[in-house]
């Protein structure tokens, strides 16, 4: 791999000549360009059109990207991951999620696969040991441990029939977990604590509320309705916990990348085990096809690069992602851990300083976005790229306004594209300039010929592996969050200062503070003991 990198002088010049022609122009000059800039691929059950022409790319520009990557490593470094060779560098470890969700030899090698088989049979079992009688499953967990598989468990509820009911906590706010419980019978809930290190504060503080919440209800052995899943099961045997609800992650697994391992029992108990089993497949089947297509034609490796191209060389720092459907409302938010964690970084991989990295991600649910957000997007005087995501086949009981729903994603790329020039615009000719939207606002659309579990999984996968492309384009580790730590370690420090025994009633603090951080603590205190 080459040093941290900014543009090439050839994708630059590619860049600038792009800057000077219109996405109205380019559809206008060539009437193949929908064709030329799309790819398809079948996953299973469900087909996916990736529709890459509303971006401000050509033909020639995706050679040259592919040219890119092949020059800087992508594919032998993604090569690498496959074959478990430690790509996460600083932290001396492989990268293992795809392992967790493999078949055959394509996507890992035999021992991968058999670590990933053994946590698997963990999992069955121990959904297996849950009795009938429990009804409800609250899953307690922060980031990775909370976010993925709580995209997961919302989405399936259109396509799956729910065994058992399902709440998430995740937040240290006591309102997080005090609404979960509302209306529950301790009797009949299960508790699914969540933290690969088993160390989280939000998470372990939230678990021991529960635990006493059940000790409340009367359950003798409060231990016996919880199943924990960490990759520091030894931290666990001292809680109680029967070593059968005790499952295991490897520590080669990312909390963000974790979909496809035990962290996901929460939906395997909430729709049953096949469920889970389909999402998976589904990952799968991307993951072949990452591993296995040609680059040109690999929706994953063209998602990332345009990803990059947009960011790096054109210029724009964020990207809004948008899908048209109710089940995939949690997946902006899943994508922001998910890009942004992985690659906010500041230095390359050989520690030196990177140009540029990760944009930044957010979003909304479709027609909501439009009357929320999306005036800025068409006539605003930042150009955000999006991601529209949909899917041809209704899930809810209306076709006919599902086509609606679908028909506004159309319409919403296809005027942030071409836009309404004054000379266009209609009445009152003092408004034209107000009415007027400047369009050329990039996009991609990515729909599903339906919205399967298998469907489902391979949308998570193929983020995965765009997110992947882009931190190795950008030259940085996109395994890593060491930014994330010191706002941890600062946050226990304070909270222990704030308590009774480390701050007397002057409000005198142990630790020197900046004079804003130590004036909200005494205040706070104050505030607390009613002064």
């Amino acid at each position: 791999m080459s040093n941290a990198r900014s543009v090439p002088a050839h994708l630059a010049s590619l860049a600038d000549s792009l800057r000077n022609s219109t996405l109205r122009g380019l559809f206008a000059s060539d009437v193949q360009r929908a064709a030329a800039l799309s790819r398809t691929v079948r996953l299973g059950d469900a087909e996916l059109l990736a529709d890459f022409s509303k971006q401000h790319i050509t033909a020639e520009v995706v050679e040259a990207l592919v040219a890119q990557a092949r020059a800087v490593g992508v594919e032998s470094l993604r090569d690498d991951m496959v074959a478990g060779r430690p790509v996460n560098f600083t932290e001396g470890r492989a990268v293992t999620h795809m392992a967790m969700r493999a078949v055959g030899n394509v996507t890992a090698p035999d021992f991968l696969r058999a670590e990933a088989k053994q946590h698997d049979d963990l999992l069955r079992s121990a959904v297996e040991s849950i009795p009938s009688g429990i009804t409800h499953v609250v899953n307690i967990g922060i980031g990775g441990s909370d976010l993925g598989p709580a995209l997961v468990c919302d989405a399936l509820a259109s396509m799956r029939i729910r065994v058992r009911d399902v709440r998430f906590v995740s937040n240290i706010d006591p309102v997080d977990l005090d609404r979960a419980l509302e209306g529950l019978h301790p009797a009949h809930t299960v508790f699914v604590v969540c933290s690969k290190s088993f160390g989280t504060s939000e998470t372990l503080a939230n678990a021991r509320r529960a635990i006493a919440w059940l000790a409340a209800g009367k359950i003798a052995r409060p231990q016996d309705h919880v199943v924990a899943v960490t990759a520091q099961p030894e931290r666990v045997v001292t809680s109680g916990i029967p070593a059968r609800h005790v499952l295991t992650m490897s520590e080669s697994v990312g909390g963000r990348y974790s979909v496809s391992s035990s962290v996901s029992v929460v939906v395997a108990l909430a729709f049953g085990y096949d469920a889970l089993g389909d999402v998976r497949d589904g990952m799968r089947l991307m993951d072949e096809h990452f591993v296995q297509a040609p680059a040109n034609e690999n929706i994953a490796m063209l998602l990332g690069l345009v990803w990059w191209w947009n960011c790096s060389a054109m210029g724009y720092p964020s990207v809004a992602v948008v899908p048209y459907s109710r089940v995939l409302a949690l997946l902006p938010s899943y994508l922001q851990q998910l890009i942004m964690e992985s690659n906010g970084k500041s230095v390359g991989r050989d520690g030196s300083p990177v140009p540029v990295s990760s944009p930044i991600v957010w979003g909304g649910l479709g027609t909501n976005a439009q009357h929320a957000f999306f005036q800025l997007l068409h006539q605003g005087t930042h150009v955000v790229p999006c991601d529209f995501v949909g899917h041809s086949t209704p899930l809810g009981s209306s076709s006919e306004d599902h086509d609606t729903l679908v028909a506004n994603m159309f319409a919403q790329a296809e005027a942030l594209a071409v836009g309404v020039s004054i000379d266009e615009v209609e009445g009152d000719v003092a408004l034209r300039a107000h009415r007027a939207t400047p369009g050329n606002r990039p996009s991609t659309t990515l729909l599903f010929s339906a919205l399967t579990p298998r469907a489902l999984g391979a949308l998570i996968a193929l983020y995965e592996h765009a997110t992947f492309v882009q931190g190795a384009m950008w030259n940085v580790n996109s395994f890593d969050q060491w930014g994330v730590e010191l706002g941890k370690k600062l946050a226990n420090q304070v909270s222990a200062e704030m308590g009774r025994a480390t701050m007397d009633m002057k409000g005198t603090l142990p630790t020197e503070h900046d004079s804003s951080t130590a004036q909200l603590m005494r205040q706070h205190r104050a505030w607390r003991s009613g002064r």
